[in-house]
């Protein structure tokens, strides 16, 4: 194969000022940031006389990847350009691969490319077509459009990623989300970069997948809601094409209730069994004691693991209930006969069977940190979802690992809580050595609270950002910075069919009669609380108004923004800020003249009373810095205390305000006025 560059992180570090704060001509928005990258002066424009041309390596897979990308560029520019790639040189784009690369998407495919363009051609260089593919993503986000036409901003780009395993685990088994969902979360997936598609395909709610050696599972397990082999095999297929790993997990011994419905004799304890309804952990587990467990265990994972090519196999072991194994007289008895001290013993001797059995297969285990215990093989992957210590505690012992702890986005956070946290933090304690055992992380989408018309917005765009920090250097860090540049990518997922940006405003229409634009204003300046949804059970529709709410709403990062700029003296943000603060003190009002017609307004009342405060406060901070004169250090502490427990207080029924951290910039900027002996 010929070598066409590698970047080293030397070279990463230094270039990352530039790849933080482009320079003129333009304000590149690209997310994940490159390694290294030049911003110049050239503009490639782009026309219905646009070609591709491919030297040296070709094959279905890279023309694939190339259509997709002409047909999105085609579907912007409004014009058709031509799903044809010659092999001149002297194409408006050059894509020059040296080779396949790993026919499997492995761990440690090489994803490094190089991306120049010019005034009259384009260049994206890589060692493999994976590497060409992540490219090609960057290419489409260099697009821009100006009063001359649509153009590729000129650069030169070297890029490589920080981490090898960058993934996102979806859940499947609480709500199951049809292939079409599947599918278009990996296109999101491939647009920020993202690797590993970790599908979590059982639990206590549900198997969801067909085994023909054990038809049981689907047939009792899965209310008939799972995966043919052949749909399997095809978003295998899919994820393939795209550059990602699928790796399965399918959890045990806890967590396996959907498997004892239809093969009881699984369990450690009497059925009869039941797929669980409600959330949280279940007394079934499987019975470690009993030969005819690992035999059954054999023979599924044989069968299953044909369907997933990856090398990696996620067998769960968290929350393990042991309350099956200290009521079973015969676990009892094998546990003393055999020297097993107590329950986590009991998983170890469990977990040592089981890996045997997954590398039987030609397979990896991989584990939540439950199962990280001394005498463990350190063949395992340990998944750290409890802590960050505990991923720096398993890389110490000698395992390789990958970080969930701070990535849960299920929990309806904003984006700046996902985007700092690393998973090789500054001051680590780790050598280089082992440091170097740290693969990378996933994001968690738990899907209690998800449904396939809610998903698209609990995932996006915040998976975007998690997607950045495990992509680019480090030092890339800025939060204001990311938002600036996670509208425009927000924009580019819509543009694939990812439904996050009008996903409220479509769930509001359903029940919002002639009350919808004051639910739709609602949800400018609302989220969800930190963890729920609207209901306790899998019979919930998700249809309410908290469903409808998102973590991160556009306008809360906008106003922010203006909040930054207000405090500068920025008038034109001022008044942006005095009509969005005017705007959500009129929410209170407006929501209690139609409580009577429309239930939903029962669920905005406690918040549209929050909103109201917190408009009154940033109103009077932003008449406090027009003054210029500093208020009262007694008028900035109470303020700061009220919008402390307006943020974080729990009273609000089912839904949060955002507006705090833009009212909070505002009084933190009364601090660097002139003191004055005035009143607020």
């Amino acid at each position: 194969m010929r070598t066409i560059f590698l970047l080293v992180a030397g070279m990463a570090t230094a270039s990352v000022a530039a790849a933080q704060a482009p320079q003129s001509p333009a304000t590149l928005s690209l997310m994940p940031v490159p390694a290294a990258l030049t911003v110049t002066t050239a503009r490639l424009s782009v026309d219905s006389s646009f070609r591709i041309g491919i030297v040296h390596h070709r094959d279905g897979r890279l023309e694939r990847g190339l259509a997709r990308m002409t047909a999105r560029l085609s579907a912007r520019l409004g014009a058709p350009i031509p799903p044809t790639f010659g092999t001149e040189r002297t194409a408006t784009l050059v894509v020059d691969v040296a080779g396949q690369g790993d026919a499997i998407p492995d761990l440690n495919e090489d994803e490094s490319y190089r991306l120049t363009v010019g005034d009259t051609q384009a260049v994206l260089q890589a060692n493999t077509v994976v590497g060409a593919l992540r490219g090609m993503e960057t290419f489409l986000q260099l697009q821009a459009t100006d009063g001359r036409g649509t153009f590729i901003q000129g650069v030169d780009i070297r890029d490589v990623p920080r981490f090898r395993w960058r993934g996102l685990l979806l859940d499947v088994s609480r709500h199951f989300e049809p292939v079409d969902v599947i599918k278009r979360t990996l296109d999101g997936m491939a647009i920020v970069k993202l690797n590993v598609f970790h599908w979590h395909l059982s639990d206590d709610q549900g198997f969801r997948v067909e085994s023909r050696v054990f038809p049981r599972l689907q047939q009792f397990g899965s209310d008939s809601q799972f995966y043919t082999q052949d749909q399997i095999r095809d978003v295998v297929a899919y994820a393939a094409d795209r550059g990602i790993r699928v790796m399965p997990e399918f959890d045990m011994p806890g967590h396996s209730s959907a498997w004892f419905v239809g093969y009881p004799d699984l369990a450690s304890g009497p059925g009869p069994f039941a797929i669980a309804r409600t959330w949280g952990t279940f007394p079934p587990t499987m019975d470690p004691t009993r030969e005819s467990t690992y035999k059954f265990l054999d023979a599924f994972i044989g069968e299953i693991s044909a369907l997933f090519p990856d090398q990696y196999w996620h067998i769960g072991g968290d929350e393990v209930e042991p309350v099956q194994w200290h009521q079973s007289p015969a676990i009892q008895s094998w546990m003393k006969a055999h020297s097993i001290q107590d329950e986590v013993a009991l998983q170890t001797a469990f977990n040592k069977r089981l890996f045997a059995i997954v590398q039987k297969h030609h397979r990896i285990p991989v584990g939540w940190d439950e199962i990280f215990q001394p005498d463990l093989p350190t063949a395992a992957v340990i998944q750290s979802w409890r802590s960050s210590d505990a991923l720096a505690k398993s890389a110490k012992a000698g395992f390789r690992g990958i970080l969930s702890a701070p990535y849960y986005i299920d929990h309806q956070k904003p984006a700046s809580d996902f985007y700092l946290p690393d998973p090789i933090p500054a001051g680590t304690t780790l050598t280089p050595d082992e440091q170097a055992r740290v693969l990378g992380g996933e994001a968690c989408m738990w899907s209690e609270y998800v449904t396939p018309e809610t998903i698209d917005s609990r995932i996006w765009p915040r998976l975007a950002v998690i997607a950045e920090r495990f992509w680019s250097p480090a030092s890339v860090n800025d939060v204001s910075d990311m938002y600036r540049r996670l509208d425009p990518l927000s924009r580019e997922l819509d543009g694939i069919g990812i439904d996050e940006i009008d996903h409220g405003r479509r769930m509001v229409r359903r029940f919002g009669g002639d009350s919808t634009a004051l639910f739709e204003a609602l949800l400018d300046f609302v989220r969800p609380p930190d963890f729920g949804g609207s209901g306790p059970n899998q019979m919930v529709p998700h249809t309410r108004l908290i469903d409808a709410a998102v973590a991160d709403p556009h306008r809360s990062w906008d106003m922010m923004g203006r909040a930054r700029r207000a405090a500068k003296g920025d008038t034109v943000a001022v008044a942006q800020l005095r009509a969005d603060f005017s705007e959500m003190m009129s929410l209170q009002g407006r929501l209690a003249a139609a409580h009577a017609q429309f239930p939903a307004a029962t669920d905005a009342a406690p918040v549209a009373a929050a909103l109201f405060d917190l408009g009154q406060l940033g109103t009077t901070a932003l008449d406090i810095l027009a003054r210029r004169a500093a208020p009262t250090s007694t008028w900035r502490a109470s303020s700061d205390s009220l919008v402390t427990r307006l943020a974080r207080q729990r009273s609000f029924g089912p839904l949060r305000p955002t507006s705090a951290d833009a009212v909070r910039i505002l009084i933190n900027a009364t601090a660097d006025l002139p003191s004055s002996s005035g009143s607020p």
